[in-house]
């Protein structure tokens, strides 16, 4: 323990003057001089408090901390239990740079930028919620010799040229980093996990004072495929950098085919801080992690499904007076409409089908002792091209909303009957298509798209064979119950949206505590 010198009281390592700092009188110290004062020697094994989570057996060490009373994985607000241990410490450490205001403020902006945002996010979550925690990384060498080719193109006015490019990498990097501990999960700190190399320095417990630290708790070997595919990743970024022929290259391959000749050796342990914060939902988990070096900040940003249906609805009804102020509705044209809609929500269900199904075999990865490296990587793209194109996400469904009022008031100008009949058969096929594509790559469909498809089919048979002789009511009734499937897939939709902006409940070495597996 790092105690003042002036009044005795608990010293804790200030981000903002990267000093020492006394909670009570506020006498600041530099790191060197409390170390000469305590005689410490980076080669010390050093004790420190081990809390333990009793529900999910999520680990973390501290020094110069009070009693930790939640738990920052599983996000359980118990009194985790406390016993005293010895550990190594590791060979560096990055100390913290940001404040835990400074990372709440970032968190904020997160939540301004996220349309309506689960409200127990703002009503539940601090600056107090982030726990400051060292996690464990270890550190790689690696490199890679050999050929490639690379596929590009380049589009002048409307012709597109493609061409292959023969390049060589001869490429090493010391500086690769992984982490090294079971209870932070890999897709979190693969995504944020980039430290500038002069951000290290010699160990010293003293930077972990006030905060708590995860110790390494997995085999270096492991990941030394990971280190090979960044050492390719990062050679062939220079590689394409330095040709600067304003090609648009794929790399897929090409990685496949480096990866092999690349070789990675493990060269130490360093501790990586983060801010973290956790929120049960359910049987879910809600995770912010920001990289307390860079500023990088992921977090779970769920909908809040009430909140959206009210804004839905505020936008609905100005919409629908517009509408109908320019629009002859007719039976036939508002289920078609309908099953328009349909087709619509169905294409999106699909997006977040797809992206569900990745992230069930992605926490299947997690769980088996198996590891892709090639496929991890791909899906670490995937993942940062998915967040850098969320504008063009939105300036989607604006144009979609667009593209829906023109086709709306097109099918207002036909008045060919037989026209409709086309237009609710071709609809209906697409409906039955998109609901049974993709098969294992997507998760099980909602119920609303059955329900959905079953009444374009009879609204489709009722249209063509005129069974009810006109009668507007049963069309009417038809697109009624369309209308309500597609509610009913938007709500499915935004739950699946929100299941995807979760974490399953970890249980760290099949750990059986807590309420949920009592």
């Amino acid at each position: 323990m790092y105690s003042c010198p002036g009044c005795g009281a608990m010293m804790v390592f200030d981000p903002a003057i990267q000093q020492l700092k006394c909670g009570m009188c506020d006498r600041v110290e530099s790191i060197e001089s409390a170390d000469q004062r305590e005689a410490r020697q980076a080669s010390d094994r050093i004790e420190m408090d081990l809390f333990t989570c009793p529900n999910c057996g999520g680990e973390v060490h501290a020094m110069n901390t009070t009693a930790a009373s939640f738990c920052s994985y599983c996000g359980s607000p118990v009194m985790l239990d406390h016993t005293r241990a010895e550990v190594t410490p590791p060979d560096t450490i990055a100390p913290f740079r940001i404040t835990r205001d400074e990372c709440f403020a970032k968190y904020q902006e997160i939540l301004k930028k996220s349309l309506c945002a689960d409200h127990r996010l703002k009503k539940n979550v601090n600056a107090e919620s982030f726990r400051g925690i060292y996690v464990p990384f270890h550190t790689y060498s690696a490199g890679i010799t050999g050929d490639a080719v690379l596929e590009g193109h380049e589009t002048k006015g409307d012709d597109t040229y493609y061409y292959s490019t023969a390049v060589r990498l001869n490429h090493r990097f010391d500086d690769i980093l992984h982490d090294a501990s079971k209870e932070m999960p890999d897709s979190l700190s693969e995504r944020i996990s980039r430290v500038p190399t002069d951000s290290f320095r010699p160990f010293t417990p003293a930077y972990m004072s006030g905060f708590y630290a995860d110790m390494p708790d997995t085999n270096p070997n492991a990941y030394l495929s990971f280190a090979k595919a960044a050492a390719v990743r990062e050679g062939l970024k220079d590689v394409i950098d330095s040709l600067d022929d304003g090609c648009s290259y794929s790399t897929m391959e090409a990685e496949k085919k480096l990866i092999p000749l690349a070789s990675a050796k493990h060269t130490g342990e360093t501790l990586v801080p983060y801010w973290f914060m956790s929120l049960r939902s359910g049987k879910r988990v809600l995770y912010a992690v920001q990289n307390a070096i860079t500023g990088e900040m992921v977090a779970d940003t769920p909908m809040d499904i009430p909140r959206f249906g009210l804004f839905a609805l505020i936008l609905a009804i100005p919409l629908f007076f517009l509408l109908n102020s320019f629009l002859t509705l007719r039976p036939e044209m508002v289920m078609v409409v309908a099953m328009l809609m349909a087709v619509a929500a169905q294409l999106i269900v699909n997006g977040r089908r797809r992206a569900v199904k990745e992230q069930q075999l992605k926490e299947q990865m997690a769980e088996s002792a198996e590891d892709d490296m090639a496929s991890r990587m791909s899906q670490r793209k995937r993942m940062e091209n998915r967040a850098a194109s969320g504008t063009w996400y939105n300036v989607g469904g604006i144009g979609g909303v667009i593209l829906l009022i023109a086709a709306m008031y097109s099918i207002s100008r036909i008045d060919s009957i037989k026209i409709f009949w086309l237009v609710s058969v071709v609809l209906t096929v697409i409906m039955l298509i998109t609901l049974f594509a993709g098969g294992r790559k997507m998760s099980r469909p909602p119920l609303g798209c059955f329900v959905a498809l079953l009444a374009m089919i009879a609204g489709t048979v009722i249209l063509i064979t005129d069974v009810f002789h006109s009668n507007d009511m049963a069309m009417y009734l038809v697109s009624f119950v369309i209308l309500a499937s597609v509610v009913w897939i938007s709500v499915d939709l935004l739950l699946l949206h929100n299941k995807e902006c979760s974490n399953p409940l970890p249980q760290f070495d099949t750990h059986q505590g807590g309420e949920d597996n009592a």
